[in-house]
């Protein structure tokens, strides 16, 4: 072979070698592409999935907040129901006026009770007997 011919050869093996470099990162941009742009769909979706995560947030907030001012008034309430029977008496941790059945002496009695008993609002016993 003379001299131009293997010239020749080498610049065409060069030139496929390019060629085909050319081609393979042609293909792998595109691949990049399409991966950056499917990570800019995931950071956008992330960033709406955020906001709706925050808005959840804000409104547990606020019904925490709702909730904690009616769990304080029951508090409050609870307490002023036992504030009046606090004497050293059977009514003691009864609430007023509720019932409960109970023996002559106001102990509590779930199984054949004699009595029916409640405290008034003086937390003094009230005991009636059962007529069978």
């Amino acid at each position: 072979m003379d001299k131009k011919s293997v010239i020749i050869v080498v610049l065409l093996v060069i030139l496929i070698v390019a060629a085909v470099v050319f081609i393979l990162g042609y293909f792998k941009g595109q691949q990049l592409v399409g991966r950056i742009n499917q990570l800019e769909q995931d950071r956008s979706q992330m960033s709406k999935d955020k906001e709706d995560v925050m808005a959840q947030l804000e409104q547990c907030r606020s019904m925490s907040q709702i909730d904690h001012s009616k769990l304080n008034m029951l508090m409050e309430d609870i307490a002023y129901v036992y504030k009046t029977c606090i004497t050293q008496n059977v009514c003691k941790g009864h609430y007023p006026n509720v019932r409960w059945n109970c023996n002559s002496v106001g102990d509590e009695i779930n199984v054949n009770p004699t009595h029916i008993c409640v405290c008034d609002s003086s937390c003094n016993l009230n005991a009636t007997e059962i007529i069978k």
